[in-house]
């Protein structure tokens, strides 16, 4: 292992148990999408403490760091997720959420920890630096989505951002591995909403009414057929109705039901046509009933799409660092979507994954569980990758 490389183990070594410490007391804060006050608080007390410049505010509640390299011409852009979700959590863990209702069930106070230990060893190795870093902190991915504002007012500018990093904790890969995968690794996480409008009644005389709900399961119905005529081994897509809402008794047919959906897929040709494909679904089957519908579909973050290059680099300098048996390459794309795919639209970008799973410790549950926790162990591998690829940027 190269000078470089041991430095860069003894300085994450010396702030692992920090680590650990800076996720807990995050993992107890934790604050909806727009809403991360506190967070944001947190993030700025520990750059006041270390000298570190940074501007908050950025959409919102968002912060942006900055770390000058000696002679930099390029800066490389480190982001981590703040916000949590709308749900309670299992309180039988010590260090639980603090605040009703939300919780970080999607590791975001992990993201955050180690993008703070990042900005900490890269603070203290900086005359080492052949690039500008980027650490910004970004509000609301689980919701309408953080980064385009922060693009929006400037976060890719001044200095220009030539490239980008991010993860994200994952409890099938195993804590002290890596997961990296070229190409296609989000899916676009569209959403619609269907209104179906019919005619009430009687539920003992059903020719008297137009019954929304039987438009509404033909509808459905219809909406998986296209799906299997779309899906296709190399070009995945999910269209998945969530939520139907309709009807008070058992007797009494409504005059209205609604539906809420999502669609998820990577191919942005075919994202282009769904809509319309799925709006002729609905058309045809109101029409032939006499009913009518309200369609809102709503194209929210883009597919996020790793370059190979980037990816190849990435990986290899990981695997000097962790070790070739702990950095995965490849595997399957998720569904699930991110809005780090602005940008990587933009610039290019890695999206991986930092396994958090530990089956000796029970550490297994899933991403969205009232359980969700992670082997706080992963957090330095975090720290490694990240400091390890700012590090090689840009000389």
């Amino acid at each position: 292992m190269c000078v470089e490389n041991e430095m860069l183990l003894r300085a994450v070594n010396d702030i692992s148990a920090k680590l650990k410490d800076m996720r807990r007391e995050l993992h107890q804060i934790p604050e909806l999408a727009f809403c991360e006050e506190k967070t944001s608080d947190y993030i700025c007390k520990k750059f006041d403490e270390t000298g570190i410049t940074y501007k908050r505010g950025v959409a919102k509640t968002g912060v942006v760091a900055s770390i000058e390299g000696k002679n930099a011409t390029k800066t490389l852009l480190l982001r981590a997720d703040i916000d949590a979700l709308p749900m309670q959590e299992d309180k039988s863990r010590p260090d639980c959420s603090l605040h009703d209702g939300v919780m970080h069930a999607c590791g975001h106070d992990a993201h955050t920890a180690v993008l703070l230990g990042v900005a900490e060893v890269l603070w203290s190795v900086r005359d080492s630096l052949s690039c500008n870093v980027k650490l910004v902190f970004q509000p609301g991915e689980e919701d309408t989505g953080g980064a385009e504002p922060m693009i929006s007012e400037g976060v890719l500018e001044n200095p220009k951002v030539d490239a980008a990093l991010a993860l994200h904790v994952m409890n099938e890969v195993e804590t002290g591995k890596i997961r990296v995968k070229p190409g296609a690794v989000m899916a676009c996480p569209d959403e619609f909403d269907l209104k179906i409008i019919g005619k009430g009644g009687h539920g003992g005389y059903p020719k008297e009414c137009i019954n929304p709900i039987e438009i509404a399961s033909r509808i459905i119905t219809d909406f998986y057929a296209l799906l299997d005529e779309v899906n296709k081994p190399d070009r995945p897509v999910v269209i998945s109705v969530c939520s139907i809402d309709g009807g008070t008794f058992y007797n009494i047919i409504p005059n209205e039901v609604s539906i809420r959906g999502t669609v998820r897929l990577y191919d942005s040709e075919l994202r282009k046509k769904l809509p319309n494909m799925l709006e002729k679904i609905i058309k045809d089957n109101t029409e032939r009933y006499g009913a009518e519908y309200e369609w809102d579909y709503r194209f929210m973050f883009p597919p996020l799409i790793n370059d190979e290059k980037m990816c190849d680099e990435f990986s290899a300098v990981c695997a000097e660092i962790l070790g070739e048996d702990n950095v995965i390459k490849n595997g399957t794309p998720s569904m699930a979507g991110d809005d780090f795919a602005y940008f990587a639209e933009r610039v290019p970008s890695v999206y991986f994954n930092l396994g958090s799973g530990n089956k000796e410790k029970g550490i297994t549950m899933p991403l969205h569980a009232p359980d969700f926790d992670i082997d706080d162990d992963c957090l330095k591998t975090g720290v490694l990758a990240m400091c390890g690829y700012a590090l090689g940027f840009g000389k």
